[in-house]
């Protein structure tokens, strides 16, 4: 028997499953609860041509904002336009597959938009640190590893009761 069909492995991609989560559920709320009560002051620091830089950075940060921005508007327009097509065809399996299809697409753009986000809180950082500036990247991440790992799960649902046959086909042209 194969490590990944053992009744170990299960148990522990099952457990894996509930609890990881669970647990940046728990440490994204501990993160924010205990910002929001015990905020650290600031720090004064000399960079020189400080002026510059944080304009600089300020631009940099804005565009990656409005990146962030343009992904989700796009991934959501499209999201819908797939939805309004697939809302004519009487079919139900046809309506499951093409939401499944479509929710994937979108979460991969949201998990996209998160990394030009991520981008744009790390320029701030880098220019003008605050424990705000890091909770809120560290909400963030979270955000994302959150979010890629629901994608994950998703997908390997899908692939295992072979909702979209189209997954495999793109994993074999990838190989």
């Amino acid at each position: 028997m194969d490590e990944k069909n053992s009744p170990n492995h299960s148990l522990l991609a099952k457990l894996g499953g509930y609890y990881l989560p669970t647990l940046l559920v728990v440490g994204l709320i501990l993160i924010l609860t205990t910002g929001l009560k015990n905020p650290i002051p600031e720090t004064e620091s000399f960079i020189p041509h400080e002026v510059l830089l944080q304009k600089a950075v300020g631009y940099a940060a804005l565009f990656c904002e409005a990146a962030a921005i343009l992904v989700i508007v796009t991934g959501v327009a499209h999201a819908l336009v797939s939805y309004i097509r697939r809302i004519k065809d009487r079919s139900l399996v046809n309506q499951i597959k093409g939401s499944e299809a479509t929710r994937l697409r979108l979460g991969h753009k949201l998990s996209l938009s998160l990394e030009f986000a991520m981008a744009s809180d790390i320029l701030r950082l880098a220019v003008a640190p605050s424990f705000s500036t890091i909770i809120v990247l560290t909400t963030i991440v979270l955000l994302r590893v959150l979010l890629n790992y629901f994608l994950e799960h998703d997908i390997e649902v899908i692939r295992e009761y072979n909702i979209l046959p189209e997954l495999d086909q793109f994993q074999e042209r990838e190989k």
